[in-house]
Order: C-alpha cells, then structure tokens, then sequence
C-alpha cells in the first residue's frame, strides 16, 4: 500500500493548511519515502507539520518538470538535509515560457533561484527515457506524442539553443517525468502536470511496462482550458484503461473533474491540500 499526503495544491478546505498553484506530495511506500514535486514556495511545508508529518529521512526529491508551480519550494528544501537525492531531467533548466494566445507576449514560468539548489552534493540530472531509482521504482521522461487529440502545446515556448536560430521555440516538455511505483495491486502513476496529454503519458507507460495493470493514477492532467472534445475523449480513454484509482489535481481544472468523477464514480478520488490517501 502507498500513502500519499497532499502537501499543495490548488484547493484546500481545512482550516490552517494553505493552498496555491501548484503542487508537492509526500509518497510513501513500506520502504521508501519521496517528496515529489515542492509546489512554489514553502507551502509544502507548512501544511506537512500541521499533518504532524516528519519531512527528515526522505529516500530522494523528485522534480516533475521545470515549472516554477513545481520547483519553486526547492529554495527551502536545505533545512531538510543535503544529503537527499535530487531526481530532475536535464532539460527541465531550460528557460521556459508561457504566450498570451491573443498577444502573443511571453511570460516566464521556468525555474528560480536555481542557482543555488542545483549545486547540491546529490543531484541527479537525468538524460535517459527510463531511469530506475529503487526496487520497483522508476522514472520516465521524454515521453512520445502517440493520441490525436493531444498535440504539442504551441502555448509553451522554451529558450532556443544558439544553433537554431531562434529565441524561444515550441516547447515539446520532453522533460516531464513521471513516477512509476510497482505494488502488489499494480503500477501507481503520478505526474506533476502531464503537459504532452495525460492519456500520451499513459499509453508511455503502458509501453514500458506491457500487460502490466495500472492500479492508481494521481495526477494534474492540465486540462483547465481545453476543448470539450478533448476533455471528452481524455475522460473515456481514462474509463477504457479500467483504472482503479484515479486522483485528478492541480492544472486538471474543476470543471473537468467535476466531469471526471462523474464519469468514472467511486474510482475517481477528489483531493486537495492536506488529504491524505492511501492506495
């Protein structure tokens, strides 16, 4: 069994714990323990000690993608040890972008003060597509474009390199990671935001890990926007994978998990900061 703690997120209802954009987990298996994502700012932490959860013996910090929703609280991660592994996909330091669709200015959502974190004795700044960290523990990043429905976001931009001519290009987020557990019931499936389509970082998984049942999915799907269709379409292939789980967060959108617990009943579990879940 796994406990997951939701340290931030965009809603809370508990009096004294915080909410924000953005969002941070404590993952804990019978063996491991692993902080995954920070949300921006030390929200992550307040709400841990109103949980009474102790965020000291951590087996490694893991960063989803390089979004500052994501990574923000690492600026306060040093009071937690600096002896933690640190597990990031190289291209999540790439400068990154958002672009006004009807201005077109850019706004930057990339890293902050990584300057200093980035500098710790155990960061492991990762390259391949499949990255075992522990027993039955893994990583995967650099995930393929397989669905119709789910493009290349052309919303997302990221600081070209200087052979290509160019200040800032579509940004593909080849660095999203997703977190893999292996557990007696199944495979349980996090992600910090699934920017290449959630259902694309599905069909990923099931790749890597054929004929293998996906038990739990907890996840920010970043669906808040989207067209009906694909909200429609997403929600149905979630139904086709029989799924026993799934925990929608962060970017998914209220509206779309409305839909989404609607669709998939008592499988779909609605969380927010401060909920604690096992699974």
């Amino acid at each position: 069994m796994i406990k997951v703690s939701i340290l931030t997120e965009n809603t809370v209802y508990r009096r004294g714990f915080l909410g924000e954009h953005g969002l941070s987990l404590l993952i804990e298996t019978e063996e491991k323990r692993y902080l995954f994502d920070t949300g921006q700012s030390r929200v992550f932490l307040h709400n841990a000690q109103k949980l009474h959860l102790s965020m000291e013996h951590l087996d490694g910090i893991i960063l989803s993608h390089g979004h500052y929703d994501h990574c923000g609280g690492m600026e306060y991660v040093d009071s937690l040890g600096e002896e933690i592994p640190v597990y990031v996909q190289q291209k999540a330091f790439e400068k990154k972008y958002a672009q006004n669709p009807i201005t077109g200015e850019l706004r930057y959502i990339g890293m902050e003060n990584a300057e200093g974190w980035q500098e710790r004795k155990q960061i492991y700044k990762l390259l391949e597509k499949c990255t075992r960290i522990s027993e039955g523990v893994y990583l995967l990043s650099d995930i393929p474009y397989s669905t119709e429905f789910e493009p290349v976001s052309c919303g997302l931009l990221r600081e070209a390199s200087k052979d290509q001519g160019e200040e800032v290009i579509t940004d593909a987020m080849s660095d999203e990671q997703l977190l893999v557990i292996e557990g007696s019931k199944g495979l349980s499936v996090f992600a910090g935001c699934a920017h290449p389509g959630i259902i694309n970082c599905m069909h990923y998984v099931q790749s890597v890990f054929p004929k293998t049942h996906i038990h739990s999915l907890v996840a920010g799907m970043h669906l808040k926007g989207c067209s009906q269709e694909r909200i429609t379409k997403t929600i149905q292939a979630l139904r086709n994978m029989e799924i026993d789980i799934v925990v929608p967060l962060h970017c998914t959108g209220i509206r779309v998990i409305g839909r989404m617990k609607e669709a998939l009943e008592e499988r779909c579990i609605l969380a927010e900061a401060g909920k604690q879940i096992e699974i």
